[in-house]
């Protein structure tokens, strides 16, 4: 019998694939941490020490306004670096204003590209950064494989939330579909993040609260993904304690820098442990009500997370239940069910505590999309990590307990 080559390779690649190692991961993170209050001031000589000599900054509209991004141009300009500003983000980016920034970068010739600002900013500055050497439709990129970039990219937050500063995945607007697209891929890390809380002290309370449930859901939805692995979980785990212990601190006295830096550091520590294990069924979800209602990330994520705590917790109540005692509500006497439910109702007590709504009729979700929304969550790529099975007839019913405002008793 003869075997061609093309047969021979595909039997080499199967046998491969069936002996990969059993429990074995990947792990990825930046190649450069800075952390401390004002150590923003040596962003100069860090970005000298990676190799740049001309920089595009992206920032939020807002957050350059508010002359946040002023010790970074600054700091830039005594290293003499040659500086370029894209400022053209009003809101969650979208493809149009990836477009805009790849085009100000190809003109202006920088060899690095930093964001800085929020959630929209890091993920605006990741996407020029990358997608801006490749053609085709934003939605060719969702399952990820984007390998390389021609610049260097580094990321600065000014929110303790989104991770982005550390995470391979961004996540963008399709204008043309009218859908939230995260893309994934190692040239998505940052070669360069700076976490310094001193640029987060004048930060209000309702976006540093909605943020930071944003950070807890990203520790929790990691710690339960079924893609976790002992690294995500150890920086899973300790992000939930310190968000549990920081927050209500950060949000009733902005002032703090202490927690401002224990809820940065939190942060970064959530995002790696996403990034390296995936997300779940609360963003898959959030992703889909933001981009149809506008509804700020955090405060979706915020309504979500606890039914999806209840709903998930079939699948993994034993991960919930160590979520109790990073959160300080699990007692030795309680059951494992017992400690995952104070997990759940913990988490919707912080929500609470801190103003934001639990209900998706606080947000004037129309019952009539729901089949919709069901429908899109399936086929977003956070539902990967999930770890119990859904259909969209569960997530549908979910919406609905969402909208009533009711938590599940049982974990169907």
């Amino acid at each position: 019998m003869n075997v061609s080559q093309a047969d021979i390779a595909s039997i080499v690649q199967q046998t491969l694939t069936q002996f990969r190692p059993h429990r074995g991961f990947t792990f990825r993170s930046p190649a450069v941490t800075v952390t401390g209050g004002h150590c923003v001031n040596q962003l100069g000589e860090v970005l000298k020490e990676l190799g740049a000599t001309k920089v595009l900054l992206v920032a939020d509209k807002q957050v350059h306004q508010l002359g946040l991004t002023a010790s970074c141009e600054a700091a830039i300009a005594l290293s003499g670096l040659e500086l370029t500003l894209f400022t053209d983000i009003a809101g969650e980016p979208d493809s149009d204003c990836i477009k805009a920034g790849s085009e100000t970068l190809s003109r202006c010739g920088a060899d690095f590209v930093l964001g800085v600002g929020g959630g929209s900013a890091l993920d605006a500055a990741k996407a020029i950064a990358v997608l801006g050497d490749y053609a085709g439709k934003l939605t060719d990129f969702r399952v990820g494989g984007i390998a390389s970039r021609r610049v260097g990219l580094g990321a600065i937050p000014t929110t303790a939330g989104t991770g982005s500063e550390v995470t391979d995945i961004t996540v963008i607007k399709d204008l043309a579909q009218g859908i939230k697209v995260p893309v994934k891929g190692p040239a998505l890390v940052p070669d360069m993040a700076l976490i310094d809380p001193a640029l987060m002290l004048g930060v209000p309370a309702g976006i540093t609260a909605a943020t930071g449930i944003d950070a807890l859901t990203h520790a929790i939805e990691a710690y339960i993904s079924r893609h976790s692995n002992p690294l995500s979980k150890a920086y899973a785990y300790h992000a939930i304690e310190a968000i549990g212990k920081a927050l209500p601190i950060a949000v009733g006295y902005g002032q703090d820098i202490d927690k401002r830096y224990d809820m940065a550091v939190a942060a970064y520590k959530a995002g790696l442990a996403f990034s390296n294990a995936g997300l779940g069924l609360t963003h898959a979800i959030s992703h889909q009500i933001g981009a149809r209602y506008h509804l700020a990330h955090g405060v979706a994520n915020a309504i979500l997370l606890p039914y999806v705590m209840a709903f998930n917790a079939l699948s993994c109540e034993a991960e919930l239940a160590e979520v109790a005692n990073a959160l300080g509500v699990g007692r030795e006497s309680m059951t494992s069910r017992e400690r995952c439910r104070a997990a759940v109702h913990a988490v919707r007590q912080l929500v609470m505590d801190l103003g934001l709504p639990t209900s998706l009729a606080d947000v004037d979700i129309a019952k009539r999309d729901i089949p919709l929304l069901a429908e899109q969550a399936m086929k977003d790529i956070c539902l990967q990590g999930n770890p119990r099975d859904v259909s969209p007839g569960q997530v549908a019913s979910l919406l609905q307990q969402m909208l009533a405002g009711t938590l599940p008793e049982g974990y169907c």
